[in-house]
């Protein structure tokens, strides 16, 4: 069984996101996602160089960029900047269809001035962690780039001539976003500071969540008190530290659960759940169902 990406991403060192390319060599990704298809609706919150762009199809989620929520329903988008923290869910568990698609920065022209001047004024923007993307106007014009982008990635994109599609859209579409570029707001130190603690105590649980946690080795890592530890992680993860690592490592153990045939009993020790009987009651928590049934419901669909 292929397991999806989506569902158990892959981390970097500094726990940015590994994105899986549709081409591993033309760092462009775009997939068709359902919303019930993760774990209790709810994608893992990550980050990473790439500029993302959620096309909703139909119904709605909600959408956390830095700790902010934007409500996205059908027809509308959003662009997710570079570097910003980000995941879609929904807490009533209302379904969502919708297209996903990353793009690298690393994909256009690498002139020095085109890229600094052009690419890094839309990447850097301190005015720009996410646009809203209604489906008329100039931003419609996004949607209809986003969506042409789709079809061609949907190609053979081991293919040279289905690249030239993409980046012709690609630019379009930074080309519009350059044209709208808000007002440059002076940057907060304070937040970029915040998110440089909370990313820090992040690629610690990447790097130690087989590990037993606690709250004064996050404290230690981020260089922070408890109080401002658990302040970040609801301000911008809206879940305290403890949950954090717990539907972590949970979702971890979905790629030993559905890729491989460990028993239940080897992947609670292996991903730090003590034994298998709180993984089960862990599992069911968050996902309503055993990790038995999640097993079987996921390979026979």
């Amino acid at each position: 069984m292929r397991l999806d990406t989506a569902l158990c991403p892959a981390f970097n060192p500094d726990a940015s996101e590994t994105v899986a390319y549709n081409n591993p060599l033309f760092p462009a990704y775009a997939r068709y996602g359902i919303l019930s298809t993760y774990p209790d609706y709810s994608a893992v919150s990550h980050w990473h160089e790439d500029l993302e762009f959620i096309v909703v199809d139909k119904g709605r989620m909600t959408y956390n960029v830095n700790g902010k929520l934007i409500e996205l329903s059908a027809s509308d988008g959003i662009m997710v900047n570079s570097r910003q923290l980000h995941y879609g869910f929904s807490a009533e568990h209302h379904e969502c269809e919708f297209l996903c698609i990353l793009l690298s920065p690393s994909l256009l022209p690498k002139n020095e001035w085109f890229y600094e001047n052009c690419i890094e004024r839309i990447t850097a923007h301190s005015a720009l962690p996410y646009l809203y993307l209604k489906h008329d106007g100039w931003q419609g014009e996004i949607l209809s780039d986003l969506r042409d982008i789709y079809r061609s990635c949907s190609g053979d994109m081991s293919q040279p001539s289905s690249c030239f599609p993409v980046l012709s859209s690609f630019l379009s579409i930074m080309g519009i976003l350059y044209e709208h570029l808000p007002a440059e707001e002076a940057p907060s130190s304070k937040d970029s500071l915040d998110l440089a603690i909370l990313k820090r105590m992040m690629a610690y649980v990447e790097d130690h969540y087989t590990e037993q946690i606690r709250l004064e080795d996050l404290t230690a890592v981020g260089s922070c008190c408890k109080s401002k530890c658990s302040w970040l992680f609801k301000r911008y993860l809206r879940d305290t530290p403890v949950t954090y690592i717990t539907k972590y490592r949970l979702r971890k153990s979905l790629g030993s659960l559905l890729g491989t045939e460990k028993s239940i009993t080897d992947i609670a020790g292996e991903y730090g759940f003590g034994g298998p009987s709180y993984y089960c009651e862990t599992f069911k928590k968050y996902y309503q169902v055993s990790p038995y049934s999640y097993r079987k419901l996921q390979r026979t669909s």
